[in-house]
């Protein structure tokens, strides 16, 4: 007979967790250090790593929780995606592993959760709570050659413009510290929220981790873009090329945007990806769910390749959670539609 467990991991014994999964849950963004690192997000945020296994099946779930004062504790996914990754795909080994997860859930005070879930992996599938599908995202499929031919006309063009812009990739210190500046002023030229604009501690700690890195187009200290971009990493396990590598942040200065090197630099990382033997460049989507939504078209410019983006919600404590929406002006027998935190 098969020994179950359901266990709160380490972070290193969530890493060998995370190394047994299938490839395409292996996303850069989805392993467990990342979680971690992304803590310095924002204060208040602790990451915890919660695994079940049967046997040589595992369920593992990486997530973030906060503080929801006087009740417990709220579940969120780390910035970009979250959810849980599972070997087995059999409905009663998710269903047990649920069932274990809630009761730690219930065990921490942890009133409910909102879980953002990544396209490429489709693994919402293990997540038995609400789910529903968001918005399209874009992809772009790196074993078309030339990758450009997905492109449309504007890109094209915009490429031809940018063509003598250089481009180089960076791990180094001094450029993230860079990036970090950059990207802050280009999020308040936006008008972006504060909460977007990342302070220098993120970047230092997601820097730290392998496969992640700079793209930056412009000459010297005159940088006109640059981006983030996690590679996911091979595994032993793994007998041919594949994989996705992720756009993860970005920004242009005034004078990028004037001369279209947004598109250059999705360009470069599309060619890198390719070079690298990855599959995939996951670029995400829009930021509303609005068809039009401006994001949304240039992200469309590299790809019409669509992938799902879904959420989902899950009260893990009914009184608890229920406690909190009274305290927030709903009564027992009309609580919100959606959970009230994010």
């Amino acid at each position: 007979m098969a020994v179950t467990r359901s266990l709160e991991l380490r972070p290193e014994e969530a890493m060998a967790w995370f190394q047994s999964m299938p490839r395409t849950q292996r996303l850069r963004s989805l392993a467990p250090d990342f979680g971690q690192a992304d803590t310095r997000r924002a204060p208040g945020l602790t990451c915890f790593h919660v695994g079940y296994e049967e046997g040589p099946s595992r369920w593992l779930h990486t997530l973030h929780l906060r503080d929801v004062p006087g009740l417990g504790q709220a579940a969120i996914s780390p910035y970009g995606y979250g959810g849980p990754l599972c070997s087995n795909e059999e409905p009663a080994f998710i269903e047990g592993a649920w069932t274990a997860y809630q009761a730690w859930a219930r065990g921490h005070s942890v009133l409910g959760e909102f879980c953002r879930f990544h396209p490429e992996a489709e693994h919402q599938r293990f997540f038995l709570g609400d789910v529903r599908a968001n918005r399209v995202t874009v992809s772009v499929d790196l074993q078309v050659h030339p990758v450009e031919g997905q492109y449309n006309t504007l890109a094209r063009r915009k490429l031809k413009r940018a063509a003598r812009i250089p481009v180089r990739w960076s791990r180094e210190a001094a450029d993230w510290r860079a990036f970090g500046d950059f990207y802050r002023r280009a999020m308040a030229a936006m008008g972006a929220h504060e909460r977007y604009h990342f302070g220098d501690a993120y970047f230092e700690a997601i820097s730290a981790l392998e496969g992640i890195e700079l793209c930056i187009c412009g000459e010297g200290g005159e940088w006109l873009s640059a981006g983030v971009y996690l590679f996911q990493q091979r595994s032993a396990r793994d007998a041919a090329p594949g994989g996705t590598m992720e756009y993860h942040l970005g920004a242009s200065s005034e004078a990028g945007h004037a001369i279209g090197t947004a598109y250059l630099l999705q360009h470069a990382a599309a060619l890198e990806g390719a070079a690298r033997g990855l599959s995939n460049l996951y670029l995400g989507g829009g930021t509303s769910t609005d068809a039009d939504n401006p994001l949304l078209f240039y992200k469309r410019a590299f790809s019409r390749r669509e992938r799902i983006f879904h959420v989902g919600n899950a009260i893990h404590h009914e009184a608890l959670y229920s406690a909190f929406a009274q305290s927030r002006g709903y009564h027992r027998e009309s609580l919100p539609p959606h959970l009230l935190f994010d």
